[in-house]
């Protein structure tokens, strides 16, 4: 079982917090000891390490001091929720890569059987495959979406590694991929043609230039995506206060943050990762705000609002726009008063990745604005192009 291979958190660590007030985070964590009667189903969120990256093409491999990452999440002063969070601790590199993406998605597949949220702290960023993977057999299929300022889309003569897993990811079998999405990429860090496939697979792209305007946009994104892979590498070089990491022109500690608790708010997210921190010098800031990135996601996850999105919800306004006068086609948004969220309806042979009928499409108010301009919202254009309805 794949629980064996799990390295609990160290007690030099606890120690550190033997005099540490109530309302700290560590007081309300439960720290995994490989007990017999151990319950993963008992607990809302897990929260995992893993330390590989030997499949990594980054410049430098550093060591991660994730002891310090925990330190700084957990000494943070904890919001008002109930927590059931675990720390399951660490897994080491097996003897070979493949050994630790088996025990990866083993135990990643059964915290999602169990409904448990995965906080994961890596590792280089072709981890996202086991996390991917975890999810075959769960009767579904998968809306991933990456922060990062590459696709990693890699070429078809090129070998596995963390500039090339989403390739693998789109093509292999079983199919899971529902969706792919992109926020905050960089177009002078990806060739045309991997920009031009990106369009022609009709996933959903969105420019860091445009996050920088609106940090809003990843929200309806994010709010339908179950695994989301979070490249640290794409934080700008003064944001991490490491002047070797060359990206003068990536998200700030604020965007990254607002990203962590849009995750956490999303009813689909089963799987937060947060990868490649052994490609960032070690310091005090990324530790500090790798641990807020983590809060922001828990705090999210605790003001989840779960919507029924039916005729008995009497909290929702539909509009309609036309989109061909013509052929009287017109598109159906749908505005929850309560949350102030936003959908598209489609129309009834559509099932989205769960199998539901009349799936909704998560968008923003800007949106619908835009419909109401003509300008039709990408989701929906790109769900019409695949066929969906």
């Amino acid at each position: 079982m794949s629980l064996e291979f799990l390295k609990p958190v160290s007690d030099d660590l606890k120690n550190k917090f033997k005099e540490v007030e109530a309302s700290r985070l560590f007081r309300h964590i439960t720290f995994f000891e490989h007990e017999s009667d151990f319950d993963l189903s008992a607990y809302d969120m897990a929260i995992l390490s893993v330390d590989e990256a030997r499949n990594s093409v980054k410049p430098k491999t550093l060591q991660v001091d994730f002891d310090a990452i925990r330190e700084s999440l957990y000494r943070l002063h904890k919001g008002a929720w109930q927590t059931k969070i675990i720390d399951l601790g660490h897994i080491a590199q097996g003897d070979a890569v493949e050994d630790t993406y088996f025990v990866v998605k083993d135990l990643v597949s059964k915290l999602y059987k169990e409904d448990v949220i995965c906080l994961v702290l890596g590792g280089s960023q072709d981890l996202t495959l086991p996390l991917y993977r975890a999810f075959d057999g769960h009767q579904y299929m998968v809306n991933l979406t990456t922060i990062d300022a590459k696709f990693d889309l890699g070429s078809a003569d090129e070998n596995f590694s963390n500039h090339s897993y989403m390739g693998k990811i789109i093509v292999d079998e079983p199919y899971n991929l529902f969706n792919y999405s992109n926020l905050g990429f960089l177009t002078f860090y990806n060739a045309q043609e991997e920009i031009d496939l990106m369009d022609q697979l009709y996933f959903e792209t969105c420019r860091y230039g445009e996050l920088q305007q609106d940090i809003s946009r990843a929200e309806p994104t994010l709010r339908d995506s179950d695994l989301i892979s979070f490249d640290l590498t794409s934080l700008g070089s003064t944001t991490l206060s490491d002047p070797t990491h060359p990206v003068p022109n990536g998200l700030n500690g604020m965007e990254a943050c607002a990203i962590s608790r849009y995750s956490g708010l999303s009813n689909h997210a089963q799987c937060f990762f947060l990868s490649e921190l052994q490609s960032i010098a070690p310091s005090e800031v990324l530790h500090e705000l790798t641990g807020q990135m983590l809060w922001y996601f828990i705090e999210g996850f605790y003001l989840r609002h779960p919507e029924k999105i039916n005729s008995d919800n009497k909290s929702l306004t539909n509009y309609k726009v036309a989109v061909d006068f013509q052929s009287d086609e017109y598109l159906e948004f749908v505005k929850s008063e309560l949350t102030n969220k936003w959908w598209i309806k489609t129309p009834e042979k559509f099932l989205d990745n769960n199998n539901n009928k009349h799936a909704l499409l998560s968008c923003s108010e800007n949106d619908y604005l835009e419909a109401c301009n003509g300008i039709l919202p990408q989701k929906w254009y790109y769900a019409k192009l695949k066929g969906y309805f």
